[in-house]
């Protein structure tokens, strides 16, 4: 080995790559792993994932796809079969008429997003995102050399946004508005008449306004999802939405999502999958369209058990002195304060509850501080009543002793 091998100190990596954090959840999820992995035993609220298996209907498309050989490369933008079937799904519910000219399909709906992104946003630019947030968003747009600009949400509002709450941080640098509904981690879900505000504003504008609606099947009691490709047609360089068929239908290994807006930002956005990813598993896509266009009678048995482990956690979390807990108009995640706890047991933050947590009853929950909120954290209930039970029981111990 010569000197200047044993020297090396390193690579000198991209600016871009120090602008971003590695996802928080996936932090999460990677010691709870760990844990479990030496043997011990976790109840891991951590992961946005459906703990139940995708539908035997959508995984016997993707088997005889196999079986009949389509394995091969398709269009980079997902088949035209693929894009006619989601376009075919929005007309049908939204009475909306696009074309799979207006369909983009990827690896999950996290790589559209970031299409857009990149698609949209030059180095300086602004993109405004409601917190709390998903913890990609601002990273995205970092990466994009873009500025993200938080314009927080009225936990009193459910964390539900309004013009009112997202105006202020308007500014003539503003080039991107991101919306979430239902809500990743809050659960909130927009009413009509506010996103209806939020679109024309957005339209009278020049702003982009990204609608990222994963969650859109997941509601709870008189709560209706509103999408705004409502106003597609009327706004059609307005609104873009994102989508993803891992949540609705427990796909999330399958890592098949979608896009729909502009067909010239449609354009941009397959040039750049063109040179990343190119096209998603065709295996992938033959199980998408069965979903898409088959029953979605597992889809409302999902649906059932939200219902269930929702209304038993909210209850539960009541009764621990300490915790508050609004309840989540939709998705499946609880998001509490936990502020009354900080300055006792070395607890100071959303971070170090949540390590307090991990170490001293085995429970993972994710940091409110990765969505923006550092008073909160999140609490996934995709997974069992037993282990719902379970974990909670552990937290009310847990924090019963500070």
């Amino acid at each position: 080995m010569t000197e200047r091998q044993t020297a090396f100190r390193g690579f000198r990596l991209a600016s871009r790559v120090s602008r971003i954090q590695p996802s928080p959840t996936l932090t999460v999820m990677n010691r709870a792993a760990e844990l479990a992995a030496s043997g011990v035993d976790v109840v891991d609220f951590g992961p946005g994932e459906p703990d139940f298996i995708t539908p035997k209907s959508v995984c016997e498309a993707g088997k005889r796809a196999i079986d009949a050989g389509r394995t091969k490369y398709t269009n980079s933008s997902g088949s035209d079969a693929l894009r006619d079937a989601i376009a075919q799904s929005y007309n049908r519910r939204h009475g909306i008429a696009v074309t799979r000219k207006n369909v983009i399909a990827g690896t999950g709906g996290k790589q559209e997003l970031f299409n857009f992104i990149l698609s949209l946003v030059s180095e300086g630019d602004e993109v405004l995102i409601p917190s709390p947030y998903w913890v990609s968003f601002p990273d995205q747009v970092l990466f994009a050399g873009g500025v993200p600009v938080f314009a927080p949400l009225d936990p009193a509002n459910n964390f539900r946004a309004r013009l009112s709450d997202i105006q202020p941080h308007v500014t003539p640098a503003t080039r991107v508005m991101i919306l979430n509904s239902p809500s990743n981690p809050t659960g909130a879900v927009i009413r009509e008449r506010d996103l209806e505000e939020i679109v024309r504003f957005c339209a009278d504008r020049e702003i982009v306004l990204i609608y990222d609606e994963t969650y859109e099947f997941f509601l709870y009691g008189d709560n209706r999802h509103y999408s705004a490709a409502k106003w597609l047609g009327e706004f059609p360089e307005t609104v873009v939405i994102v989508n993803s068929m891992s949540k609705t239908w427990a796909m999330t290994g399958w890592r098949l999502g979608y896009g729909i807006a502009h067909p010239d930002l449609i354009s941009a956005a397959a040039k750049i999958q063109s040179h990343s990813t190119s096209n998603p598993s065709s295996i992938a896509q033959y199980a998408a369209i069965e979903a898409l266009e088959g029953s979605d009678e597992e889809v409302r048995k999902m649906l059932e058990a939200y219902v269930e482990r929702r209304a038993w956690l909210i209850d539960a979390l009541a009764k621990i002195d300490g915790i508050s807990c609004l309840p989540p108009d939709g998705a499946f995640y609880v998001f509490p304060s936990v502020r009354s706890f900080y300055g006792r047991a070395g607890i100071t933050d959303s971070a170090s509850f949540a390590t307090f947590l991990l170490d001293k009853a085995r429970v993972a929950v994710v940091p409110g501080s990765a969505f923006g909120s550092d008073d909160h954290v999140r609490i996934s209930y995709a997974t069992s009543m037993e282990r719902i039970r379970e974990g909670i029981s552990r937290i009310a111990t847990a924090v019963a002793s500070i």
